[in-house]
Parts: structure tokens; C-alpha cells; sequence
């Protein structure tokens, strides 16, 4: 949610504000998903651990997980540093790329909060406990409204656009505190041993799941975020109500995501107990349920849109852009929503490898260039990129 609200707190600033926290958030969530990516090896390793009954090797898994990304980040951070000369050889507007870089810069503080977050969260629900991120969002989600707000638009306290980037940096360290205290005081310390140097071993097997976790979310996360840069070629209008569709579109995905981590798990602990039977049930349940969260995410699109373009933007132009373009997206989420949890499946049974060729393959093979061909030559502009990666999440939803 927090990409979303920092959309929503700077939008109302101006059409080159919105353009510029949505270049920003595009090259943030393509590197935090690469982060994510690592984590998801963690979907794997830690709960056919626990299943197994090896406790204090979810504590190992988890230690090497974070130093392992802790290191990668590093290169990364530079990158993010040095933006502004990155982000200029793709994008010609130098109002928009300088506050995309500054909103960045800010946000180098808040990643390693990010991994430790999402890490932590994976040792947790290997062992089962997936209230605590509720928990700890409660608190988190609605003081990042407050933070945002106050930062972006207070007159004694507030600083303008880069409030929004503050607001996301504090909260990510917030989340983490959170979820740490929640470990310590209340519950998840079973599977902890203390530290050990066996965090610094093995890191070539762990890269081995790592890689294939990253091409999974990346291929995807790429491929949405393509289609914003794409969308900038049309004017900023279309790149503002690209920006606002698909962030709705990535805050209704963690619906069906969400579906994905409870399968992912299930079938990972009985891998673990040696009980392939009850694992074949969880997936067969966890299939079930996207079709429902899709239908969901679709209706919500399709009957809110208006609504939707009004929280977004006040520039008519964008309103109307967003307005035609969500009931496109809303059957796209039908697709996506499948994708999601048959690739969460696949994890849970290590079997990443298989799910990164597929997600390669389709989204760069087929996907995109059909997105480019539809936006450009057919000249169907942001429908052109939509229908593209549609096509794309639907074949790979069914061949996984």
C-alpha cells in the first residue's frame, strides 16, 4: 500500500509529481524485487525444514538469506545513488528525473529495513505464525497515511514531494522493529538458535533457488514497469494514469499473492513430513481460490473506477485515461490472480527453476513485443500495453 499512498499524497502536488513518484516507485519495486526474489527461497528451505522437524535450521536459513541480500544490495544502493545519470538516458524530461532520483536517494535508507522485514516475515510463517505481519501493518499502514500526509503536506513540518519518500523510509524500519519485538516477546523463537558462521556457507546452493525466485517476481515486475516507461513516450498524462493503474493493479495482486504464500507454505511442510498426498490437496485449494480473488480484483476495478480516478487525480485528462483503461486491467486480474498462486505452488515444491524459464520465455518472447506492436504500430496506446501482458499472464498462469 505504501507506493500507493505516496501516489495519492504527492499526485494532488502536480501531473509532474504523480510522473515522478511513479518513475521512482518503478525503479524501487524493480530492485526490491529482486529482494523479494531472494526471499522467496526462503518459501522452500524454511518450511520443509520445519516440516521436517530440523527447527533451528529455519534460524540458519534464515541468517543466510539476509547476509546473502545484504551484500547483493550494496551495488544497488550506488545505483540508486547515481540515479539521476541512469534515469536521463531513458527518460528526456529533467524535472521528472531529478525528483525521481531525489525520492530515491532518500529511500537507500529504507531498503535494508525492507529485507530484513521481508525475510523475518518467512521465518515466521514457516512456522506456521501469519498473524504477526497482520499485527504489525495495523500499526504500520495507517501511520504511513498519517507520516505521508503530515511530511508531504503540513505547512510548520511538512517538506513537499520528498516527504512521501521519508514517510515510506520510517516505516519500513518500523515494520521491521515490529515484527523483531514481535519474535522476541510473543511468539517465534522456537526455531532460533542464536547467530552462527553457517550464515557466510552454502550461499551457491541458496543462489542456486535465489536466481530462480528473483527471474520469477522480476520477469513479472519488469514487465509492468516496462509498460510505465513505454507509457511515458505518450505524454505525461498517460504515464500519470499509467502510474495510477498500475499501482491498483500491484495493491489487488497481494490478494491473490497472499493465497500464494498460505499454499506455498502448506505444500512445503508436507513435502517436508514426507506427505505428498496432503500437498497435492493444498494446491488444488489454493488454485480454487485465485479464481475467487481474481473475480474479486475484477469487480472491484470494473465497478470503482470512477471513484478510483477521482482519489488518484484532479486533471481531467488522466481521470479519464484511468477511468477507460481500469475495466481492461479488471479482466487482466482473472489471469494475473492465477499466475500468482500456480507460481506460489511451484515454490513451495523448489521448483522455481521451471517457473523462472516459463515467466521468461512468455513475458519476453511473447508479452512484450505483442504489448509494443499493440501500443505503436496498432496505435492502441495504453489498451496496446495492457492487452499485451495479458495475453502473457494468462499463458503462463495455465502452463504452470
Amino acid at each position: 500500500i505504501f507506493p500507493m499512498v505516496s501516489s495519492l499524497t504527492v499526485g494532488h502536488l502536480g501531473k509532474n509529481e504523480l510522473a515522478a513518484v511513479s518513475l521512482a516507485s518503478m525503479t524501487s519495486n524493480i530492485t526490491l524485487a529482486i529482494f523479494g526474489g531472494i526471499a522467496t527461497s526462503l518459501d522452500t528451505l524454511c518450511p520443509q525444514a520445519y516440516g521436517s522437524g530440523r527447527y533451528y535450521s529455519v534460524g540458519v536459513h534464515l541468517q543466510r538469506c539476509i547476509a546473502f541480500s545484504l551484500t547483493v544490495y550494496i551495488p544497488f544502493a550506488f545505483f540508486w545513488l547515481y540515479s539521476e545519470f541512469f534515469l536521463s538516458l531513458v527518460i528526456s524530461e529533467k524535472e521528472l528525473v531529478a525528483l525521481a532520483a531525489q525520492f530515491l536517494r532518500v529511500l537507500i535508507l529504507g531498503a535494508p529495513a525492507y529485507i530484513l522485514f521481508e525475510n523475518l516475515k518467512r521465518f515466521l510463517q514457516a512456522q506456521g505464525i501469519f498473524d504477526a505481519g497482520i499485527y504489525v501493518l495495523a500499526v504500520c499502514a495507517p501511520l504511513n497515511v498519517v507520516l505521508s500526509y503530515v511530511l508531504v503536506w503540513n505547512e510548520h513540518i511538512g517538506v513537499g514531494f520528498i516527504g512521501s519518500a521519508i514517510a515510506v523510509v520510517i516505516n519500513f524500519w518500523l515494520m521491521f522493529i515490529l515484527l523483531l519485538l514481535y519474535v522476541i516477546l510473543i511468539n517465534g523463537k522456537k526455531c532460533w538458535g542464536g547467530f552462527t558462521k553457517k550464515a557466510f556457507t552454502h550461499w551457491r546452493d541458496l543462489s542456486h533457488l535465489a536466481i530462480s525466485g528473483i527471474v520469477m517476481l522480476e520477469a513479472e515486475e519488469l514487465s509492468y514497469e516496462i509498460l510505465t516507461l513505454f507509457s511515458a513516450h505518450f505524454g505525461t498524462s498517460y504515464l500519470a494514469a499509467q502510474s495510477a493503474v498500475s499501482t491498483m493493479a500491484a495493491l489487488l495482486y497481494m490478494i491473490p499473492f497472499a493465497v500464494g504464500i498460505a499454499a506455498s507454505t502448506r505444500i512445503a511442510n508436507f513435502i517436508g513430513r514426507k506427505k505428498p498426498e496432503c500437498a497435492h490437496i493444498s494446491s488444488q485449494v489454493g488454485l480454487s481460490f485465485s479464481f475467487a480473488a481474481g473475480l474479486l480484483n475484477c469487480c472491484i476495478l470494473v465497478f470503482g473506477r470512477k471513484y478510483i480516478a477521482r482519489i488518484f487525480s484532479t486533471d481531467d485528462q488522466v481521470i479519464s485515461l484511468i477511468t477507460e483503461t481500469l475495466p481492461l486491467v479488471g479482466i487482466i486480474q482473472n489471469f494475473d490472480s492465477l499466475n500468482a498462486v500456480a507460481g506460489a505452488c511451484l515454490r513451495g515444491q523448489g521448483m522455481q527453476a521451471l517457473g523462472s524459464i516459463v515467466n521468461l520465455v512468455v513475458y519476453y518472447l511473447l508479452a512484450m513485443p505483442l504489448a509494443i506492436i499493440l501500443s505503436y504500430i496498432m496505435d492502441l496506446k495504453l489498451y496496446g500495453l495492457w492487452i499485451g501482458i495479458g495475453v502473457g499472464m494468462l499463458l503462463i498462469g495455465l502452463i504452470e
